[in-house]
């Protein structure tokens, strides 16, 4: 069997907020869209890959349904559910289908509507269930509340002040004003961040992502199949790794740092053949600041503990060292957690297409990553284009 080499050939994106549609009709919504971007007949698809909806979407065997809206018919069809890493997964399951000639052309997509929940205690019923039911759960723990806890530990065991980590917020919601599909439209300065309604000590508001409803699809397929080659964009390197952790209980690592992000990352550069220090542009999955901060530190372009310095040096700024975010990642945008991942990689395409918002100029290469718990798993993927 001859390898092919994958591109993503098509993306589109639904804007971060609210949307009254059902989560059916979201989806048929990015996947023709994605389709028109990659001037690519519906006919031709024989791959479909997804996010497993969340468990309050009406509509269940969702793969299924949308096959008969369709009148699709596929070779491969997967419904996937790792949490946060769902997306990255379905893209990387998509991605090694089509490198083995299984699949020629494959759609990913991912919708959510946090919206259509009516009450929090349905919400927080579900969060309570991804921490150990037996011991963990029962303690009313948060999602938020286990991110305040390796931040604690981070400001602590680096001597960082925690009004420096505000500073990667300000940075994100600059970099994400100009987006007509972000949450938000507005800047925010360290005193707005410092001042925000507590949520977890020391997180405030401002220092969550927002959750909101969102929907992303990408068309990947065979460089060879690919209709527009000039906007086609190389899937170079994929990787994964799960830590052998579950949220932050580990087995002697430190909360402090990623080996999920960094053993990711490594496969992937290795796979792409490009140092993950040497790549043009960042988009990571880092729902609060201090993640971003130990992210840079996994990959490489800063020591433990000064990730944050970083930040204020304006070495992840969009005309910085290494640009991180200059989409405004999750908290910049808003965070759909079941798209986030794709909509990194939709990032990624359109820094390379040369279309992004806020453009990095000349870039050639963007490193994004997924992940889930507290990044005990990740998956990291690398896009390439010709120079």
């Amino acid at each position: 069997m001859t390898a092919s080499t994958p591109v993503v050939s098509g993306v589109t994106q639904l804007p971060n907020g609210t949307h009254d549609a059902p989560e059916q009709e979201l989806a048929l919504e990015v996947i023709l869209d994605a389709l028109d971007d990659a001037s690519t007949p519906l006919s031709a698809v024989d791959g479909l890959y997804m996010s497993a909806p969340r468990p309050w979407t009406d509509q269940k065997f969702f793969s299924t349904a949308l096959h008969h809206r369709l009148g699709l018919e596929t070779t491969r069809t997967l419904e996937l559910s790792t949490g946060g890493t769902s997306g990255g997964q379905a893209f990387h399951a998509a991605v090694s289908a089509v490198r083995r000639g299984e699949v020629d052309t494959a759609v990913v997509f991912a919708v959510e509507r946090n919206s259509s929940i009516e009450t929090t205690d349905s919400y927080f019923e579900y969060a309570l269930r991804m921490f150990d039911v037996e011991f963990q759960s029962p303690t009313g723990l948060s999602v938020p509340g286990v991110y305040a806890q390796s931040l604690q530990r981070y400001l602590h065991e680096y001597d960082v002040d925690h009004e420096a980590v505000a500073n990667i917020v300000v940075e994100k919601r600059t970099n994400a004003a100009d987006d007509p599909n972000t949450l938000f439209d507005d800047t925010v300065t360290r005193a707005d961040v410092l001042e925000a309604r507590p949520i977890a000590d020391p997180l405030t508001l401002l220092e969550c992502p927002a959750p909101c409803d969102g929907g992303a699809a990408l068309v990947v397929s065979s460089a060879e199949e690919a209709r527009d080659e000039e906007r086609a964009v190389e899937v170079a390197g994929i990787g994964s790794h799960h830590a052998s952790s579950h949220m932050l209980v580990s087995h002697g690592e430190s909360v402090t740092e990623l080996p999920a992000v960094e053993s990711a990352a490594d496969a992937a550069s290795e796979q792409a053949g490009v140092p993950t220090d040497e790549v043009d542009v960042y988009e990571p999955y880092a729902p609060f600041p201090h993640i971003e901060a130990m992210t840079v530190e996994a990959l490489g372009l800063a020591v433990r503990g000064e990730g944050v310095d970083a930040c204020l040096e304006g070495k992840t700024a969009p005309d910085g060292e290494f640009p991180i975010s200059p989409s405004g990642g999750c908290i910049g945008r808003g965070h759909p957690p079941m798209v986030t991942p794709l909509l990194n990689h939709v990032e990624a395409v359109k820094q390379l297409r040369g279309t992004a918002s806020t453009q990095i100029p000349d870039a050639r290469s963007v490193l994004t990553t997924a992940e889930h718990g507290h990044v005990n798993g990740a998956t990291a993927t690398i896009f390439q284009t010709e120079a």
